[in-house]
């Protein structure tokens, strides 16, 4: 009975932690698509708005090209290359 308890205890602990692992990796996601929001910017072109992103060199200047796209991608696209 009590090793019945103690693997309960056990996977319980285990349980916990992977909640609060998960907790922590959605609060960095999120921190990080908020800093992505910031980055993309609006331009009106032929009556609709175009989302668009300056893109940047690996030392991180601006290279005057720019990545057009849906919000979503573009927020992906600054997460995956590290603009944020």
């Amino acid at each position: 009975m009590n090793e019945i308890c103690e693997l309960e205890a056990l996977l319980n602990a285990k349980s916990n932690r992977r909640v609060a692992a998960e907790d922590r990796y959605m609060d960095r996601i999120e921190k990080k698509e908020a800093a992505a929001e910031n980055l993309i910017g609006e331009i009106n072109r032929d009556g609709k708005m175009v989302s668009y992103i300056n893109q940047i060199d690996r030392n991180g200047r601006f290279t005057g090209k720019i990545i057009e796209g849906s919000r979503a991608n573009l927020v992906s696209y600054c997460i995956k290359n590290k603009y944020v």
